[in-house]
Parts: C-alpha cells; sequence; structure tokens
C-alpha cells in the first residue's frame, strides 16, 4: 500500500481547550501511523472569543504542522471549512468537526477501505448519532431527500467525516455558509463524478445537544430551505439551464 500524506481540516469557535487536545491527537496518530507519510493540522477559528484564539494560537506556535486561520468576525463554520481547505498542502484531506465526535482511529477503517483502489472519495456513515431526536429525526428526512435528489445510495448523506483528494476538494465550487456544509460537501462531490466508496466509522457518546425550540425550529427551516435549493440547482443543470 502506498504511503499517503494527509491534511486535517476542521472548523472551530469557541472550542478550547478541547481542539488544542485533539490536534494534539491528530498529529501523535500521523506520527505513528505507518501508511502517512506526512501530516498537517489546519483550524479555522470562526471569531472564538479573543482569549480562547489566544489558547489555541499559542498551542501551536513553532509547530510547522499546525496551521491557525482566524475569520474577522464570525462567518460560519461553510465559510471556515473552506477557508481551511484553500490552505490543505497534501495529498488528501480528511475533514472533521471539532468536538471530537469522529476518533481519529477511524482513519485506519478509511485507508483499509480505500486500499489501492483509483478511488478519489471515502464517504462515511457513523454506526450511531448522538443528538436530540429532532435532529435525528431531521437528519434521516435529510438523507432520504439528498439521496432522491442527486439520485445516490449514501447511508449517511449528511456525514461531515470524509477523505477526499485535496485537488479535487480544492477544485468545488462550495456555497453553504452556516450548518449545512456537511451537505454541501457531499452534493458537490458527487457532482463531480469522481469515485468515491462508503465506509463506516464510529462515533463518541456525547451528551444529546440542547438547544431552545425556536433555534431548533430556525435550524431545520435551513437545513430545508437549503435542501430546496439542492432541488432546483440539480433540476436547472439535468435542464441544461445551468453548468
Amino acid at each position: 500500500r502506498r504511503m499517503k500524506s494527509i491534511s486535517i481540516v476542521t472548523a472551530a469557535f469557541n472550542e478550547c481547550p478541547g481542539i488544542i487536545h485533539l490536534a494534539n491527537e491528530w498529529l501523535a496518530f500521523f506520527d505513528q501511523h505507518p501508511d502517512i507519510s506526512e501530516g498537517e493540522v489546519i483550524i479555522c477559528d470562526d471569531h472564538s472569543d479573543w482569549q480562547q484564539y489566544e489558547s489555541l494560537r499559542d498551542a501551536f506556535i513553532g509547530n510547522h504542522q499546525v496551521t491557525i486561520l482566524r475569520n474577522e468576525v464570525n462567518e460560519g463554520p461553510g465559510f471556515s471549512f473552506q477557508k481551511a481547505i484553500a490552505q490543505a498542502k497534501f495529498d488528501w484531506t480528511l475533514i472533521t468537526d471539532s468536538d471530537g465526535q469522529f476518533p481519529i482511529i477511524n482513519v485506519n477503517q478509511m485507508l483499509s477501505a480505500l486500499g489501492d483502489q483509483e478511488t478519489d472519495i471515502v464517504f462515511t456513515h457513523r454506526n450511531r448519532k448522538y443528538d436530540n431526536e429532532f435532529n435525528r429525526f431531521g437528519q434521516k428526512v435529510s438523507n432520504k431527500l439528498c439521496n432522491s435528489i442527486f439520485n445516490s445510495q449514501l447511508q449517511d448523506f449528511s456525514c461531515a467525516f470524509k477523505l477526499v483528494k485535496t485537488p479535487l476538494l480544492q477544485s468545488l465550487k462550495l456555497d453553504a455558509r452556516f450548518m449545512n456544509y456537511s451537505l454541501d460537501h457531499t452534493g458537490k462531490l458527487l457532482n463531480s463524478s469522481a469515485k468515491w466508496i462508503e465506509t463506516q466509522v464510529t462515533c463518541r457518546v456525547a451528551e444529546a445537544r440542547k438547544r431552545n425550540i425556536s433555534s431548533e425550529i430556525k435550524r431545520a427551516k435551513n437545513r430545508f430551505l437549503y435542501i430546496a435549493y439542492l432541488f432546483f440547482t440539480q433540476y436547472l443543470r439535468k435542464n441544461r439551464v445551468i453548468f
């Protein structure tokens, strides 16, 4: 099996000290892995509190494997991921969340599934989703709708955890600014017609996220507005109205 060089990209907002621990965990994984030749971590801080940002920045001063970016205002995770992706310099890019729900050991399963195949994308599906019932229901409906729109059969369309060849990922015109970035990434990658596989990954146990009802309704509204946007852009593309 050929050795791989991997850039990890993530977006963070007031995630210290957890993100510092995660980044060190990722770096240690790179150093010890026989199939990874080089690794780097790129974190885009989405205008966290200044003290949080300073803690993150200072933790990796002088570490050439870690790049810390910062937005001048809060731009949203989709924007932040796009900014981090643009800085990736290794052959493959691993997209992951900054809350630690995806243990880095999952990369072993992804590399095993990849093997020596001529594949550009490794999508993943979670063995279990640790979220409140409202969001799990929304994700289930979203999965069915998005698979129907893209004529695909992904088990977990909204899973953020992906391993993608960097030139392909950097060529995408991503447009989801806030919480629909995982749908955006998946949809654009499917439209690229690149070869892909999907494999299961494990998630860390986490408490169900507690948000007030108005916040949940806003998130659900934004999700389905974005899915409607995906539907109409796919429809226009199929009818040769847009590229």
